[in-house]
């Protein structure tokens, strides 16, 4: 078994080590632009909105205590009697210089769409560090002696086909404490007191940004002596403490300012804003269920929601004398995660795409892939190869599902327990078919077939079933219009019942039909209720009446229940609620479709959080480009922030990709010593 410690490059080798930095950069840039180009632009949970808040009011207030106002998530009491975040302040700091940058660029937006504005461009942090991730992971494959292809494929493996691709479109802390504790590890592998000095600052770092990170600590200690390791004896022992002493050092400062930070805020340094940490409150799932969940299951499990990591699992044994310190460490760490996690209540960490606890794991179970890929490389099997790059190719998939539909509004149309452990309700199958029914609805909106009827104008959202697609009832407003798509060789007859709701003391509403802009004659209204309430509309349109996109509008008088009432929050102007339509045609009846009408972008935190999901809101793509295009924002702004953000994203990938192709077929000559490696 090889037990040689790596050792620092000569200083002559200055040059070659700069060339060496290269790839490194290269595959740096082309992750940050790929995960920019199909970021959200946008947060998911009350959790990142929290943390968010944290880093406005530093950048406001230069406080880390919450607005008095913030309602999304109520944190924990501060010792002074102010509202403080519940988690780490890591991730709120890195994100302050972010938060500056939006709020610098939404001057040049209206108002309305000032908030959207800023979470568009913090989310370049969560790209920015998983781009990061996966070039430390490069560095880390070279310095366990692998050629450049190898830790170039390891580390586009990370940042493209693994479960750190969709939670780079996030404001979760576990992109940004896993970089550091790849960093760490890759500090440790370095085995000098520098680099050593380095890891222990960056556990710190991952601890200030998530406390679970914890568990990894431990799995990182027993890599630190294997890579320490020259059997029992005096030289193992000093290695260990010099280089321990190093650590130690590097991480007490930032562990420092984390209890002075748990002090000033809670009143105790080891108190955080979870409280005094007690897991085994949380404990409570039989350990299958977490088990099977977190590995296999259909709605959560790390094989189905990245199954590149199975990549990993399978080259631990290969290579071994090369890799045999990360191969235990990727085994350690999975096993630590899995035998805490498989026992909470909340073992699915939901709220997320696929396991969010494993998150930290999937980089260390990565790099024994470098065995398998080195292996692979030297075979001549092509029915190896197409295995495995069709791992790679179901992986990729997986990871881009996120983008066609916001994850939150699946979780709105399905149960929970239902998602994880029944297949055809995993969020894998309802993405697809939820972009599948909103491609279709849109495309009937530009693109009707004949015998359709569009909702396409002045209506609210359905108050019918919406897991069943009931489209009625629902209100109207001022004027409501229908597309109608019929034959124009036959008369059309209408049956439209609705109901006036509008409480007393308002009068009864003023309302008619109207056809292609000019009131409809020969309307029989029916009062079905003898109270002026419910009224069926009963028509027939001529077939000289009837074109393509022909307009059936119900136009009526409006009321606001938030200005009528005292009870009622709902702030719309209404005018009908709509309880039924019928239009037929001889035996053919019209089908009824949505026209997926979506309202300007909101500005305060809660309402454009919903915005971004709320069923209601029929947006097509979880897709930042998406966003900004139905903002309702002017077009010069619009324009201004998608050439910014996206070209960005271009110019990066189109750097990266350029430098990654000639590192790649720079790669000829032999594999170079495990201690030139970076």
């Amino acid at each position: 078994m090889d037990t040689k410690l790596p050792t620092h490059a000569p200083a002559a080798a200055a040059p070659p080590v700069w060339r060496g930095l290269r790839p490194g950069v290269a595959l740096f840039l082309f992750l940050f632009g790929w995960l920019l180009l199909l970021s959200s632009g946008h947060t998911y949970t009350s959790d990142e909105e929290t943390m968010l808040a944290v880093a406005q009011s530093l950048v406001a207030r230069g406080s880390f205590a919450l607005e008095p106002d913030f309602l999304m998530n109520y944190g924990a009491g501060g010792a002074d009697g102010q509202r403080y975040s519940r988690y780490g302040p890591g991730q709120s700091v890195m994100l302050v210089p972010f938060v500056v940058l939006g709020e610098t660029l939404a001057a040049t937006v209206p108002d309305f769409a000032r908030s959207f504005t800023v979470r568009l461009w913090v989310s370049l942090l969560p790209a920015l560090v998983t781009a990061a991730t996966g070039a430390v992971l490069y560095a880390w494959v070279r310095a366990m002696g692998y050629r450049v292809r190898i830790a170039l494929a390891v580390g586009l493996l990370y940042g493209t086909a693994s479960l750190a691709m969709p939670y780079s479109r996030t404001l979760f802390a576990e992109p940004t404490a896993t970089l550091f504790l790849v960093l760490g590890g890759y500090g440790i592998r370095r085995a000098t007191w520098q680099w050593w000095l380095v890891a222990g600052a960056a556990a710190a770092a991952a601890l200030a940004v998530k406390v679970q990170v914890a568990l990894a600590l431990p799995a990182l200690a027993v890599y630190a002596l294997l890579v320490s390791w020259q059997g029992l004896s005096a030289t193992t022992l000093r290695a260990v403490l010099g280089r321990g002493v190093a650590g130690v050092a590097g991480a007490m400062p930032l562990i420092g300012l984390y209890l002075l930070y748990n002090n000033a805020l809670f009143g105790n340094p080891f108190t955080s804003g979870y409280g005094s940490l007690d897991p085994t409150a949380e404990l409570g799932v039989v350990w299958t269920e977490g088990l099977h969940g977190l590995l296999t299951s259909p709605g959560k499990g790390v094989l189905i929601f990245s199954p590149v990591v199975l990549l990993g699992l399978v080259g631990i044994p290969m290579q071994w004398r090369q890799q045999w310190r990360e191969s235990v460490l990727a085994v350690l760490m999975l096993l630590i995660h899995l035998a805490f996690y498989m026992r909470l209540n909340y073992w699915h960490g939901d709220g997320s795409w696929g396991p969010r606890y494993m998150v930290f794991v999937v980089p260390f179970l990565l790099l024994p892939a470098a065995g398998l890929l080195a292996w692979l490389a030297a075979q001549r099997k092509p029915a190896l190869h197409a295995l495995a790059g069709a791992v790679v190719v179901v992986s990729l998939a997986v990871q881009l599902l996120p983008v066609l539909a916001n994850m939150n509004t699946y979780m709105q149309l399905s149960d929970q327990y239902t998602r994880f452990f029944t297949p055809a309700a995993s969020p894998i199958v309802g993405h697809w078919q939820l972009f599948n029914a909103r491609l279709g609805a849109w495309l009937v909106r530009y693109l009707p077939p004949t015998n359709t009827a569009v909702l396409r104008d002045g209506f609210s959202y359905s108050e019918g079933d919406r897991k069943q697609g009931e489209l009625l009832p629902r209100w109207t407003y001022a004027d409501a219009t229908f597309w109608l798509y019929a034959d124009p060789t036959l008369p059309l007859d209408g049956r439209i019942v609705v109901g006036d709701h509008r409480p007393w003391p308002l009068e009864r509403a003023q309302f008619e039909l109207r056809l292609d802009g000019q009131p409809l004659a020969d309307v029989q209204r029916t009062d079905l209720t003898g109270e002026q309430i419910m009224w069926e509309l009963a028509f027939t349109l001529p077939p000289e009446y009837l074109h393509t996109g022909t307009r059936l509008t119900l136009h009526s008088d409006t009321w606001n229940p938030t200005r009528t009432t005292t009870d009622n929050p709902r702030n719309e102007d209404l005018g009908l609620l709509l309880e039924s339509l019928s239009l037929t045609q001889g035996d053919t009846t019209l089908a009824l479709r949505e026209a997926l009408p979506i309202p300007s972008v909101k500005r305060g935190r809660r309402d454009l959080w919903l915005w971004y999901y709320d069923t209601p809101n029929q947006h097509l793509l979880d897709h930042w480009l998406w966003y900004i295009t139905v903002t309702g924002m002017p077009t010069a702004p619009m324009l201004l922030h998608i050439a910014l953000y996206g070209g960005l994203g271009i110019a990066t990938l189109g750097l990266g990709g350029r430098g990654i192709w000639r590192a790649w077929h720079a790669d000829r000559a032999p594999p170079p010593p495990a201690e030139a490696a970076l």
